[in-house]
């Protein structure tokens, strides 16, 4: 990262000092009055003020996640402060409800039901605005009720919900390393950032007296907790809601169950939305049990055909063929003694005969992907998917990233066969995110970039700038370019609903089908494609991905148009001028 200068000043969101004081007070006054025998004999007292936690913002400024203030109301533990006397205690009870239900629009009796014996606090109301805690702090004042307070809190809001609930993530209270419980990031942004986000809260030490009765406090003793670094995404908050527009489209449309889609750009690694759907809303912490976690990054697929831009890379890198090299397309072949057919065996049982490589890919041919992969023989082919990074994390800024394994030559489980399917994107799994920064590779001259959400963090030591990192190089600039002309191709030629107007495009379609337990189901496909333009100058790549569509199995038929139409909207929108051959 580098280190600049910062000529920010940061704004955090304070909580008035009064209730500030409020807040210490109230916890004083329990221990004042109703401090059981154990807190007695002690000479300090510690408490532990939240610092407010740093905002997540999308690269243009717009607020992600923040903090926002609320005020809670609070009934204190007040059988002890009444020796169990009943009566004394609805009395109590019975001033507060008039003084406060009306205020609060909630019966304070009826909340004080279910006050449990065993329990000292009691919260009646939570998600008071700031103005209305002011009128209530007053109210109790005036009265000179005891044991209840107004509590300042700091609660995590989400402004776009769902639209960036994965990647974003959500926040959650568990126990740090000094045993204290405060709030940690769970998935996403705030749990990659935890540390930079949580900022520092204040520990004030009360000295008490030896009956454990709190001592005089300065207000000017009350220190403000340091408020949380913020982070700055590569994201686009408005290419993001595009691109959801577009996939809940593409859903409704092919009946598909779920999707995905990642948008980054291939020169830099920058990644410029990330959907999935459905997706969980991290305002709603009730419904995440089961959907908490980011598609993109964690789950993991067999990709079907867009696999086959990968194996025709390696060919042409090893130099065993060139475009124009032509092979005879039969219906189906062995290989290792398991058959390997074409997906349109039923209408050319015999294949297409004799084709080159741009038609191997233009008709997808699984039987042309297990030639190349004979050619190429089981070492080059594998040393062809670790350059591309398949069988590894991409190092994303992002937790949890989901790596399979990659069953290779010289492993005790690998077959021959394992070969010949993994050729065209079977018996091997990955991540959108992976599949995605492996097609980059061809997009941007041969280099793979490290991918990245967060380009920027602010603190107040200054700003770290996340600078674009190259990983490794996978294919020459020349294989990169030859077999940019041929992906151009197959959307000039075969997956016209790719095809995005005004711009000349390259990309493969996929459909994979689903293993299970008992073999591939025979029915349920997995649907996408991937792309890239222009062709003349890759600003961005797209990879849509739809599970187990209804209307129609096919990549060509239900990923394609979502790619094309996304790409349509988003490339205007970044300033990519229209290719001078664009369709």
């Amino acid at each position: 990262m580098k280190e600049t200068p910062s000529a920010l000043r940061f704004k955090p969101v304070v909580i008035p000092p009064a209730l500030l004081l409020g807040l210490v007070l109230m916890r004083l006054f329990y221990l004042s009055f109703y401090a059981p025998e154990e807190a007695l004999g002690i000479q300090s007292l510690e408490l532990r003020l939240e610092a407010q936690r740093g905002r997540i913002l999308d690269r243009q400024g717009a607020v992600l996640a923040m903090d926002a203030p609320r005020y809670q109301v609070i009934l204190e533990y007040l059988p002890i402060a009444y020796g169990g006397d009943r009566e004394r205690r609805a009395r109590w009870l019975h001033q507060v409800d008039q003084i406060l239900s009306p205020l609060l629009g909630v019966s304070v009796q009826e909340a004080a039901r279910s006050w449990p014996d065993t329990g000292w606090q009691l919260p009646v109301a939570r998600e008071i605005p700031e103005d209305l805690a002011r009128v209530i702090a007053r109210r109790i004042e005036e009265a000179g009720l005891r044991g209840v307070r107004v509590m300042p809190y700091w609660k995590r809001v989400y402004p776009e919900g769902p639209l960036l609930g994965p990647v974003v993530g959500f926040v959650f209270f568990g126990v740090d390393g000094q045993g204290m419980e405060r709030r940690r990031g769970a998935i996403g942004v705030e749990r990659a950032y935890d540390e930079v986000l949580q900022g520092k809260p204040v520990i004030l030490r009360v000295p008490v007296d030896a009956e454990g009765r709190p001592l005089p406090v300065e207000e000017e003793a009350l220190a403000q907790p340091e408020p949380g670094g913020e982070v700055v995404l590569t994201i686009d908050r408005t290419i993001q809601a595009i691109v959801a527009e577009e996939l809940a489209r593409g859903l409704q449309e092919s009946g598909a169950q779920r999707g995905d889609v990642v948008v980054l750009r291939p020169r830099t690694g920058e990644i410029l939305a990330m959907v999935s759907m459905p997706a969980f809303d991290p305002n709603r912490p009730e419904t995440m049990e089961r959907d908490a976690r980011n598609p993109v990054v964690q789950d993991l697929y067999e990709p079907g055909s867009v696999f086959k831009i990968l194996t025709m890379a390696a060919a042409l890198e090893a130099g065993v063929v060139q475009p124009e090299t032509r092979y005879l397309d039969r219906g189906c072949v062995e290989f290792g003694g398991a058959p390997i057919c074409n997906w349109d065996v039923g209408p050319y049982p015999g294949g297409r005969g004799w084709l080159d490589m741009t038609e191997l890919l233009i008709y997808s041919r699984n039987v042309g992907a297990a030639y190349l992969a004979r050619l190429l023989g089981p070492e080059r082919f594998y040393d062809a998917l670790h350059a591309f990074g398949i069988g590894e994390p991409t190092d994303v800024d992002l937790p949890y990233e989901a790596v399979m394994r990659v069953r290779a030559y010289g492993d005790p489980d690998w077959r021959e066969s394992d070969l010949g399917r993994q050729s065209f994107g079977q018996a091997v799994s990955v991540t959108p995110l992976q599949m995605a920064v492996a097609v980059s590779a061809v997009a941007n001259d041969g280099l793979i970039m490290r991918p990245f959400v967060v380009q920027e963090v602010r603190s107040a030591g200054g700003v770290q700038r996340i600078e674009p990192r190259i990983r490794r190089r996978a294919i020459s600039a020349q294989t990169a370019r030859t077999l940019r002309e041929m992906l151009a191709a197959v959307i000039e030629r075969e997956a016209i609903k790719a095809q995005v107007p005004g711009y000349r495009m390259a990309g493969k379609t996929g459909t994979a089908q689903i293993p299970t337990p008992t073999g591939y189901d025979p029915q349920d496909t997995i649907a996408s494609f991937v792309g890239f333009g222009p062709v003349e100058d890759p600003q961005v790549l797209i990879l849509v991905k739809l599970d187990r569509p209804r209307r129609s199995p096919w990549g060509s038929e239900e990923a394609a148009p979502v790619f094309a139409r996304i790409a349509a909207r988003i490339l205007p929108l970044l300033g990519v001028p229209p290719s001078a051959s664009g369709h």
